[in-house]
């Protein structure tokens, strides 16, 4: 993204709605405009960004080009239609889903959802926008790649549980790195049950990463290990009831939000559920029910604050390129007020409305250029 663009960003539609709309809004109607698919962690946020929100106390959407912008949800029927006369292909369910999605949008070739049931290999041109993003590139980092993560927001990554607060509630790293290799198998006193999240998503990476684990889940999971959906602590991925005494991977924002009502509560109720802390006498968030906000110590912490990212074709925000679009790269530029990417303060800005999804600022404010998924 060019600098350059930065001040088109007030003449390309990027502006304030004078509609107050409710948070959050769950229809998903075909776009005739730009399409965001990916991660559950960004999704609730982004959400009200796309259809409007007055959750700051003051009306904000984000629009592109004097047109809404539509972005659908991880999880819901098996397959979507994004655009007007578009074809249905699987529903991208988390961040890597997302870019996968967004990359075949761009080169062309088939796409198959990583969720079960939907159609596969799909050519999907042309049919995605945008995907979020709860982790940055990774490995795929490559400084002539295709595609550009632009920072969206600061997060944290944590972990809740459905055990007795007073030994599941401070969990070191390596205690959960031990739970989740099925070295550890109790805490104290009680067996313990490590919840993944599914694979595709994001945060389940960014937490294998911080455990070391990556190359041990690459393949199959251990086998004390059930899989869940990412944020979920009401039903595991089979549908199942989310077990007593079980540990999950959990963004410290998506706690923020669903705690809050900013967000969808998938947030269990047969067994208690708590946030937790790797770190002792830092909690990720403070403040219980909808007085919980992020707690930006644990944010700002090196291992487990994590920057969250909108992923867009390099060279549609190429200012010079023959592919360039104005009105996208005015979506994503980081000065307008309620572009995507801001984060400013005023109840009419984006990063207000973000904030009462849980995110901060983000750490760093450069994009990051990738290859393809």
């Amino acid at each position: 993204m060019n600098k350059k663009v930065i001040a088109l960003c007030a003449t390309v539609g990027v502006a304030l709605s004078t509609v107050a709309f409710a948070a959050p809004a769950l229809a998903e109607p075909v776009s005739g405009s730009y399409v965001v698919v990916g991660s559950d962690t960004l999704q609730d946020a982004l959400n009200a960004l796309a259809n409007g929100s007055s959750i700051s106390g003051s009306a904000v959407r984000s629009t592109a080009g004097g047109k809404a912008i539509g972005s659908f949800d991880a999880t819901g029927s098996v397959g979507i239609q994004t655009k007007t006369n578009g074809v249905r292909f699987g529903r991208p369910n988390g961040s890597s889903d997302g870019v996968k999605a967004l990359s075949r949008s761009v080169d062309g070739a088939a796409y198959t959802s990583g969720t079960v049931g939907g159609p596969a290999a799909v050519v999907i041109t042309g049919q995605v926008d945008i995907a979020r993003s709860s982790s940055g590139p990774g490995s795929s980092a490559n400084a002539d790649g295709p595609l550009l993560y632009v920072p969206f927001g600061r997060d944290a990554l944590t972990y809740a549980h459905t055990g007795p607060a007073a030994s599941f509630d401070t969990l070191d790293l390596a205690t959960l790195t031990g739970i989740f290799n099925c070295s550890i198998t109790t805490v104290g006193g009680v067996a313990v049950t490590p919840v993944i999240p599914q694979a595709g998503s994001g945060t389940r990476t960014d937490w294998l990463s911080k455990l070391s684990l990556t190359s041990a889940y690459s393949t199959s999971n251990p086998s004390c290990v059930v899989v869940g959906q990412e944020h979920d602590t009401k039903n595991l991925a089979d549908g199942s009831a989310f077990p007593a005494n079980a540990i999950t991977a959990m963004s410290a924002a998506q706690w923020v939000a669903q705690n809050t009502g900013a967000g969808i509560n998938r947030i269990g109720t047969v067994n208690p559920v708590r946030i937790g802390s790797p770190v002792a006498g830092i909690p990720a968030t403070t403040g219980t029910g909808v007085s919980t906000v992020p707690n930006a110590t644990f944010y700002a912490n090196s291992t487990w604050g994590r920057d969250t990212y909108v992923v867009v074709e390099y060279a549609r925000v190429q200012v010079g390129n023959a592919k360039y679009d104005s009105a996208l790269d005015g979506l994503i530029a980081s000065s307008a007020g309620q572009s995507l990417t801001n984060a400013g303060t005023f109840a009419s800005t984006a990063g207000a409305t973000k904030k009462k999804f849980g995110f901060l600022a983000p750490g760093s404010t450069t994009p990051i250029r990738s290859a393809f998924k």
